[in-house]
């Protein structure tokens, strides 16, 4: 089942706030979207579409399945400073991939073909 976290936002709205799981909000454009979307596949069978940093907070501290890993806390830190503004979104994706590789998750093409992400330029 793949289920996605954000619904996709309207071609014609350039602004919208952004709320994290956590509460804290911020004023992004859809630049914050990134450019190719993460699937994951968790322990449960579940698949998740990962479309930005705010998807991926959620993923981070909501369905991770090893807590306490270094790229995982450094990939939360990287969600947090782009809600703050200051972060590009690109850069989160990065760090949140080197948190999946870290804990075993496995990532696919949101095509749903299965190939799995070998090495991230980071």
């Amino acid at each position: 089942m793949i289920r996605p976290l954000l619904e996709p936002r309207s071609a014609s709205r350039s602004w919208f706030l952004v709320t994290s799981p956590l509460g804290a909000t911020a004023i992004s454009d859809h630049s914050a979207f990134w450019e190719t979307p993460i699937s994951i596949d968790l322990d449960t069978g579940e698949r998740l579409v990962l479309r930005s940093p705010q998807d991926a907070l959620y993923a981070l501290v909501s369905d991770w399945p090893v807590n306490g890993g270094v790229h995982q806390q450094r990939a939360i830190d990287f969600c947090r400073a782009w809600l703050a503004g200051r972060m590009p979104a690109e850069t989160v994706r990065q760090a949140f991939i080197l948190a999946a590789l870290e804990a075993g998750v496995a990532i696919n093409d949101d095509d749903g073909a299965g190939s799995s992400v070998g090495n991230p330029l980071v």
